[in-house]
């Protein structure tokens, strides 16, 4: 038995000389594996959760199948080419199994790598399973000989990035494999929270599996509730409040930030967020895009429309422009290079009541 464990691009197609070259998707490989190991697989893409999962998958497929030993080696640390060849031809000599994980860190096999590497895949050895990971590899690299040798051989799974379109989708699927059924809007809010980060998304279903059990139902409410102890979703929570026109609930949720101790900071961060894409949602709508697809191209999630609009209609179309600038100073003042009134925690107050419609002391 031999394997070799590579990402690529999802779906499957014929190369030019009629070999079929099997490309899957990090969703289609637990399927894949369930029907038989593959002599090859190559496992690489832009998310690093998804290919440390499907090497998680390869692993475990391989100990069912009687490998008893796993040895791990880094390209450019701890690898030497030429002890692959030596070793794998060393295994023959007994009768215990093993799975050889390569790392490539840059994408590239350094020197002499290739040559041993398609020496390797000309004649996979026996008792052998070569897991080979990588991150994103450009389009010269999957046009390599060595690449090419690995899809001829065996199965190659790209782990593309998921889109913040997807990223909701994605979040449901989560969901489901913990057991935690979510009502409307559960998912593009956790979506929201992890900014489009797919790991910081898989950290936090994570944690709530452990919080509400397995089997229950997450509503919007329960999620907001669980998660208010974490002052960076609390943001959130303000950036929401403000935006809706809620000058007191803004003002409360600044004050009980500020109370935990929360770094202005990160305050700062989420406002300067925010408004960036607001400017460039105004923007697009002053020269005559439809609202609903900027709103899509903007990233705006489905529950966050109704709010985002209010903001849009509360103010003329140069405001948010203006108050991008008025953050600037603000983060000066944070940073203590400039005066400001009343200190930094006063001076995002007034910007937050300026996004909720009130002006205080003339703020522009």
């Amino acid at each position: 038995m031999s394997l070799l464990v590579y990402a690529l691009n999802p779906g499957c197609s014929a190369c030019k000389d009629g070999r079929l070259r099997l490309r899957i998707s990090p969703g289609q490989l637990e399927e894949h594996l369930n029907r038989g190991i593959a002599p090859c697989y190559l496992l690489f893409g832009a998310e690093p959760l998804l290919v440390e999962e499907s090497s998680d998958l390869v692993r475990s497929a391989a100990k069912a199948n009687g490998i008893s030993e796993i040895l791990r080696y880094c390209a450019g640390i701890d690898l030497k080419w030429e002890a692959l060849l030596e070793q794998s031809q060393t295994l023959s000599l007994f009768s215990s199994q093993r799975l050889i994980e390569i790392r490539l860190p840059s994408g590239r096999l350094g020197e002499g790598g290739s040559t041993v590497l398609l020496e390797f895949l000309s004649a996979p050895p026996q008792d052998t399973i070569l897991v080979v990971l990588a991150g994103r590899l450009d389009k010269r690299t999957q046009s390599s000989r060595w690449f090419k040798a690995a899809q001829d051989t065996g199965v190659v799974m790209e782990a593309r990035p998921i889109s913040l379109r997807q990223l909701p989708q994605w979040i449901e699927r989560r969901l489901e494999q913990n057991n935690i059924s979510a009502e409307p809007g559960v998912a593009a809010r956790l979506a929201h929270y992890a900014e489009g980060n797919l790991l910081a998304a898989a950290h936090e279903v994570g944690k709530l599996a452990l919080l509400l059990g397995r089997g229950k139902t997450l509503d919007v409410q329960s999620l907001e509730a669980m998660v208010a102890d974490h002052a960076r979703f609390n943001v959130f929570s303000l950036i929401d409040a403000c935006l809706a026109g809620d000058a007191r609930r803004s003002i409360r949720i600044l004050a009980a930030l500020r109370r935990d101790g929360t770094d202005t900071s990160l305050v700062l961060w989420a406002l300067v967020r925010e408004v960036r894409v607001m400017a460039t949602i105004s923007g697009h709508l002053a020269r005559g895009g439809v609202r609903q697809a900027v709103y899509s191209d903007c990233g705006v999630w489905s529950s966050r429309t109704r709010i985002v609009t209010m903001a849009l209609d509360r103010h003329r179309p140069d405001f948010w422009g203006g108050l991008r600038a008025r953050l600037m100073s603000t983060e000066q003042a944070i940073k203590g290079g400039a005066p400001s009134v009343g200190g930094p925690w006063l001076e995002l107050e007034r910007v937050l009541l300026r996004i909720c419609g009130i002006n205080i002391l003339g703020y522009s």
